[in-house]
């Protein structure tokens, strides 16, 4: 499945040498608000998860969003981290985007396990795709893992490789024929039992 382009070419060379933005985080203002006010989205929009991530504070944000294409409005969920750095301030980094695969993409789970040879754990995104069809139904689930943020890179390295060792997208669905499909990477702690066993 590929990754949607999130940052267009020429957007990235138009800003590359612009001065960042000084984010706080008021005191007691909630982390739905926070994220609404970097992401320029409406509060209600948004599902937030606060978590920890190599020790610092994170607040991933995903929304939904529709684009036209052919006279049809294509619908693609968005998911950012906006991550708190030493001098108090918050950077906004581009994750992931969901693009329409028979259903609107959700984000079911994120997580964190070590990935690779270094400390630092990794980004876990389960993403979901509930089915509704004449001939099965179900969701359709993906595994998508990402390095930790890199100094100045506007989005997350996806690692494909890695990725792909979790089957792509995979089917927990019923056929109106009978039988049914199971993927068995649906929870975080499956997909860190997998690493495990690979190795990590």
């Amino acid at each position: 499945m590929s990754i949607r382009p999130l940052f267009p070419l020429l957007a990235l060379l138009a800003t590359a040498n612009a001065t960042a933005p000084d984010w706080r985080l008021e005191t007691g203002e909630p982390p739905a608000h926070f994220a609404a006010r970097i992401l320029d989205r409406p509060e209600g929009d948004l599902n937030i998860v606060d978590a920890p991530w190599n020790g610092r504070r994170t607040i991933f944000a995903d929304y939904q969003r529709g684009e036209l294409q052919n006279n049809y409005t294509v619908s693609f969920r968005e998911l950012f981290a906006l991550v708190q750095q030493p001098d108090g301030a918050w950077g906004k980094i581009a994750v992931t985007t969901g693009e329409e695969e028979g259903g609107d993409a959700e984000v079911a789970a994120i997580g964190f396990a070590n990935a690779d040879r270094d400390a630092d754990r990794e980004l876990i995104v389960i993403l979901k795709w509930p089915q509704q069809h004449y001939d099965y139904s179900g969701a359709f689930y993906e595994v998508r893992l990402f390095d930790t943020p890199a100094i100045g890179k506007p989005a997350l390295t996806y690692l494909e490789g890695l990725s792909k060792k979790f089957g792509g997208v995979g089917c927990e669905c019923s056929s109106r024929e009978g039988g049914d499909t199971h993927y068995r990477f649906k929870t975080i702690a499956a997909v860190k039992q997998e690493l495990k066993r690979l190795g990590y």
